[in-house]
């Protein structure tokens, strides 16, 4: 081995002046990893490829672009967590775009851009792996959750598919997706056919999950149990009974003419 040079012995020191190093030498001195240094080496490169990761350089966003967290489209649901529990990815996100100014200009109504928005942000968040939930638009478009939850269900009114949280991971109090899977089931559509017509926010096992559910719901409902006994065995809302209840009503009523829970009509919701 050779020996270093003089300047190698002179400047290779500098080389060592690294935040790894830093953080490296924090964790030995300060959180108990002296007799550790390979453990706190490996957490420390974790840690910066973590930075590395959520970190953008200011320059990379385009004007009207921003950066923003959403929950990690990683198939679980992460529901009952709190947030700083669930996995977050970083996306970047179209606030403004030109095509959207142009539109405003020309006259297009405040609300048509407003959903526009709503799905194009929905869409460019899912495309990266991350899912933004109501919340998320209510505070980067800075509009009442109301607001944001009426924007979505006239999109979905409209045909339209937009994958937010509440869908995509079968979180919040939104049932409009478990009615509209069941809606197509019943008028004929096969699982994979579902999947097709409410792309993407769905795959073919929750699609199945649903329906089967759903097919339990009608066999307790003809052996006469009431809603809140269906939500306790199934483990289901007495919310989500009453839809399913009301969709069997239609497409099924001799299932409910003999449960006296629901033979009048009055249980269902109006």
């Amino acid at each position: 081995m050779s020996r270093p040079t003089f300047r190698e012995h002179v400047y290779a020191p500098l080389r060592d002046k690294t935040l790894r190093n830093v953080l490296c030498h924090l964790f030995v001195t300060q959180f108990g990893y002296g007799d550790k240094a390979i453990f706190a080496e490996a957490i420390v490169e974790r840690v910066l490829s973590t930075l590395e990761q959520y970190l953008y350089p200011v320059e990379s966003l385009k004007p009207g672009q921003m950066l923003w967290l959403a929950v990690a489209h990683d198939g679980h649901k992460h529901a009952n967590q709190a947030m700083r529990e669930i996995p977050l990815v970083p996306v970047v996100l179209d606030l403004v775009t030109d095509d959207e100014l142009q539109a405003l200009a020309q006259g297009q109504p405040y609300l048509q851009t407003r959903r526009q928005r709503v799905m194009r942000l929905l869409h460019q968040a899912f495309e990266q792996g991350g899912v933004l939930a109501q919340v998320d638009l209510s505070a980067l478009l800075l509009t009442s959750l109301s607001c944001i939850g009426e924007d979505i269900y006239r999109l979905q009114q409209e045909g339209q598919n937009p994958p937010y949280r509440g869908t995509v991971q079968d979180v919040g109090p939104t049932l409009t997706h478990k009615a509209q899977i069941i809606r197509l089931y019943e008028q004929g559509h096969l699982e994979t056919d579902i999947c097709r017509l409410l792309s993407p926010t769905h795959s073919l096992d929750a699609v199945t999950r649903y329906i089967e559910t759903y097919k339990r719901v009608t066999q307790l409902l003809q052996r006469g149990f009431s809603a809140p006994e269906i939500g306790g065995i199934l483990r289901l809302s007495t919310r989500l009974v009453h839809v399913y209840a009301t969709i069997i009503q239609q497409y099924h009523p001799d299932v409910l003419a003999k449960n006296p829970h629901f033979a009048s009509g009055n249980a269902l919701p109006t």
